[in-house]
């Protein structure tokens, strides 16, 4: 396991400013001091090399990546597109995408020297962190919410993890700040608010999901990805974007986030992700108050579209989904449920093909 010899630096998504390879937890430093957090994009030397750069070479892995994508065709004649693609991301270890951020993440802190993770998170991430961490003999210091559902705690003690229990979201994120920043713990979240991408360097995990999907499907016109606060987005359009830089590829995917009230719609609208816009909803796994600069800077670069989708959409969706034989958590069905105001809208139709992120099967929903 060593970090790779290529990866020149880091770039600010919002200044352009260059960084030396580094870990740089809460974004750009010069943003973060301006009270403009922003996420940095890593960057590497050209190579002769085709395949994926990822910060992290030969990292603890469980066996993750390499997720089916499978084509549903039913459902691409109920919805009226051309092709619908299924990436069902809960063939991953821990039954979800996370573990692809967990395997570069957890291998650059123990690069790093770090004794253990820390994290805020009351699902998927947490479970995924846990797992690696352990993998790993890292520690693993999780901060959930007191409504977090059993089966994902209950998954995060079976792997060791240390949980403290706070009332809400934002009130886990100065727990976790204090441990990065005053005890040693490496972030595997975000803890800043108005909030960040998590470290630059698990995000690249992500990336390889553009070139499984170019794989199995070529390039599609529209990728659906449940989004809360963008990791997931914007790893899949790196992946996407480097296809294109080495010419395998000649143009790229429109990416649409999906969401369960309005947040990117209305942070793209005021031209500022930095607010909270408060929201109820069962799907947990993209639920929130807060969105990120990385998301809007997708839907700019792709040509996506914010999509809501309420939690009865949602509903619908999943038993769609199972009557097909796909069990889903509600966040990842949200973006079935999707492709029909897309559909409506007149963004997608009968000469699209479509991808839909199944983030996760809801095992431990």
């Amino acid at each position: 396991m060593q970090m790779n010899p290529r990866l020149s630096g880091l770039r600010c998504i919002r200044c352009d400013s260059l960084w030396p390879p580094a870990d740089y937890p809460e974004g750009c430093p010069s943003c973060l001091e301006a009270g403009h957090p922003a996420s940095l994009e890593c960057r590497y030397e050209p190579s002769a090399d085709p395949s994926m750069p990822l910060p992290v070479l030969d990292p603890v892995t469980l066996g993750e990546g390499a997720t089916p994508c499978l084509a549903a065709p039913a459902l691409a004649q109920a919805e009226g597109v051309g092709e619908l693609w299924l990436k069902c991301e809960s063939a991953n270890p821990t039954g979800s995408h996370k573990d692809r951020m967990a395997a570069q993440l957890v291998s650059r802190a123990r690069l790093a020297g770090a004794s253990r993770v820390a994290a805020a998170s009351s699902g998927n991430a947490g479970v995924s962190l846990a797992a690696y961490c352990a993998a790993a003999r890292l520690e693993a210091d999780i901060a959930i919410t007191r409504d977090c559902p059993p089966l994902q705690r209950e998954a995060m003690q079976r792997f060791g993890a240390k949980l403290r229990a706070f009332e809400d979201s934002l009130s886990r994120w100065p727990y976790i700040a204090d441990l990065c920043r005053n005890h040693g713990a490496f972030a595997g979240t975000n803890y800043l608010n108005p909030p960040v991408g998590t470290h630059a360097y698990g995000v690249e995990g992500y990336k390889p999901i553009a070139e499984e999907l170019f794989d199995a499907c070529g390039v599609p016109t529209d990728i659906v990805v449940p989004v809360a606060r963008g990791d997931l987005f914007w790893g899949i359009f790196l992946g996407w974007q480097h296809l294109l830089q080495i010419g395998r590829i000649d143009r790229l995917p429109r990416m649409h986030a999906v969401e369960p009230y309005a947040r990117l719609s209305r942070a793209r609208a005021a031209g500022d992700a930095r607010k909270n816009w408060e929201g109820v909803t069962d799907q947990y796994s993209i639920a929130g108050s807060t969105c990120t600069l990385q998301s809007l800077e997708v839907l700019s670069r792709s040509g996506g579209s914010p999509v809501e989708v309420s939690d009865a959409a949602a509903a619908q969706a999943q038993q769609r989904l199972e009557r097909g034989g796909f069990a889903t958590e509600l966040s990842s069905a949200a973006a079935l449920a999707a492709v029909s105001r897309l559909r409506r809208a007149g963004l997608v139709d009968a000469e699209s093909s479509v991808v839909l992120l199944l983030t996760s099967d809801g095992r431990r929903g």
